[in-house]
């Protein structure tokens, strides 16, 4: 991402992350901070902090949404070392995903924090954050359902989403039905050789009691039917 600063201002430092694989986001944006499950990660507290906040979030979901790997990267770009004038102000530091800017730390942010740069409370922001995504349980949740709804009605019918993927056991069969920008699996009948039957398969009429959706991570999401 090209930033307003001159390139040869800043250097980059990656933070690797863990492997993510699945389940639902699980990000939460309340009293001016993001906390990812129960981690909390970091709190603005300067003017406009809402507004800053929502932002955050936007870039957040649409970074992640993005996310062509399971293993995306919490990185920092920092500025050159603080001119020892006092009378020149520290430049913001930029807290990165997957190269993408979510965040921009300000020096008003660090003012009110303690820390005397930008840049240092970025590193202890972008620390947290990479803390809280390599927790097993949230690399889980912030990829299950990603850009999935929680419930879908087809034929007249609702679906509400399962909470873990399933094995793909070769059951699971599509003629390319799609319920919105998703195809449509469900379930072979018992009894049926999955071979000949995934050759030319018919949708059930009435419909499944279980439908599945690929998550983007290419696991089978359950939706079952609801009364």
């Amino acid at each position: 991402m090209m930033l307003n600063q001159a390139a040869a201002r800043w250097a980059t430092i990656f933070l690797l992350s863990g492997t993510f694989w699945v389940a639902g986001s699980n990000l939460t944006f309340a009293q001016g901070g993001l906390r990812v499950r129960d981690e909390p990660v970091f709190t603005l507290r300067t003017p406009a902090a809402s507004a800053r906040l929502r932002l955050v979030q936007q870039r957040l979901e649409e970074i992640l949404l993005q996310a062509s790997s399971s293993q995306p990267q919490v990185g920092l770009e920092i500025p050159a070392p603080p001119s020892p004038d006092p009378l020149v102000a520290p430049l913001p530091a930029h807290t990165l995903l997957d190269g993408q800017l979510p965040l921009t730390v300000t020096p008003a942010d660090a003012e009110v924090h303690a820390p005397s740069q930008p840049a240092d409370l970025a590193r202890v922001w972008a620390e947290r954050l990479q803390k809280a995504l390599d927790s097993a349980e949230s690399q889980q949740r912030l990829f299950f359902a990603l850009d999935l709804p929680e419930q879908l009605v087809w034929q007249g019918r609702l679906y509400r989403r399962g909470e873990q993927p399933i094995a793909d056991n070769g059951q699971l069969v599509t003629d390319g039905t799609r319920i919105g920008n998703h195809v449509a699996y469900w379930e072979i009948p018992f009894g049926e050789d999955p071979l000949g039957f995934s050759y030319q398969p018919v949708l059930p009429d009435p419909p499944p009691e279980r439908l599945f959706l690929l998550n983007r991570l290419r696991q089978f999401v359950p939706y079952e039917l609801r009364p």
